[in-house]
């Protein structure tokens, strides 16, 4: 059997130690099932994403998909498209929940002219953090469960509030196989070779003590509950590309520490993009 190219291009991801030894285990049931030639079929487990701030989790999902997909005896696909997204709105006990109707809705658009969907259906539950035992969200892990056999799961909640993950397993597990994954970032340093190649793209370079300086902000900006990762340090490269651009940038293209000492961990720069981020999330979820 020749190796999965997604598995490969998963495997050489940075950080993700988790999701990678899900998918490496699952690479080798794959190889086992068609060493073994089984007859009978393998459930996989479903999973639940708790994941970082800032992570392209749509490029992660595609990632698990077309390694499924590739893989040609994990999950058998059936219908229009291999993987579905749906962002389930939270609605309180007070109004009327219309969230199965809508995703019934969605899965038979996606079954097309065939009477049933095979693939993969991820979910976001984020604005059902603090109400997982609400008797509608019950309802719905309830529908869901009678397509188990032939859909995986994949629940995303934000791995911001380490309780509301642990209350989302102890739910999920009531109704399904649950394999929880954290989504984790890489560490600074790497966080800091993005930014540099993110300022690299407008001609400069940062000189060993900016650099050192930049990973010291981003550590500093990691500390934060609501760091949103790589949206963030666009956000950053950007604001120091600005800075350096609309002043005086030196004709060799080199950016020293004092050039951007506006951007440093104790800076008045970091303290406000860190107050307007957690502003941001605090609006959207309710912890």
């Amino acid at each position: 059997m020749a190796e999965n190219v997604y598995y490969r291009e998963i495997m050489a991801l940075h950080g993700m130690d988790d999701f990678k030894e899900t998918i490496d285990q699952w690479n080798r049931l794959s190889q086992n099932v068609e060493k073994f030639h089984a007859k009978q079929k393998l459930v996989l487990p479903n999973l639940l994403w708790a994941a970082d701030n800032g992570l392209d989790r749509e490029n992660l999902l595609m990632l698990l998909t077309n390694f499924m997909y590739t893989s040609g005896n994990l999950l058998a696909f059936y219908g229009n498209v291999r993987c579905l997204e749906y962002f389930m709105d939270y609605v309180p006990a007070d109004k009327e929940c219309h969230e199965i109707e809508k995703m019934a809705e969605k899965i038979r658009d996606a079954a097309g002219f065939r009477s049933e969907y095979h693939g993969i259906l991820s979910i976001d539950v984020s604005e059902w953090v603090g109400h997982f035992e609400d008797p509608y969200f019950i309802d719905v892990m309830k529908f869901l469960q009678t397509m188990d056999d032939d859909i995986t799961y994949v629940f995303q909640i934000p791995n911001i509030n380490p309780q509301a993950v642990e209350q989302l397993t102890r739910l999920l597990v009531l109704f399904f196989r649950i394999q929880v994954i954290r989504m984790k970032l890489p560490d600074s340093e790497e966080l800091c070779n993005y930014i540099r190649k993110e300022i690299s793209e407008f001609g400069l370079n940062l000189d060993r003590d900016s650099e050192e300086m930049i990973i010291a902000t981003v550590n500093r900006l990691r500390e934060d509950q609501y760091f949103a990762g790589y949206d963030m340090l666009d956000r950053l490269a950007a604001d120091i590309v600005y800075s350096v651009y609309t002043s005086a940038p030196p004709y060799d293209g080199v950016v020293t520490k004092d050039m951007i000492s506006a951007y440093a961990p104790d800076g008045i720069y970091v303290s406000e993009l860190i107050q307007n981020n957690a502003r941001v999330f605090t609006a959207q979820f309710n912890y």
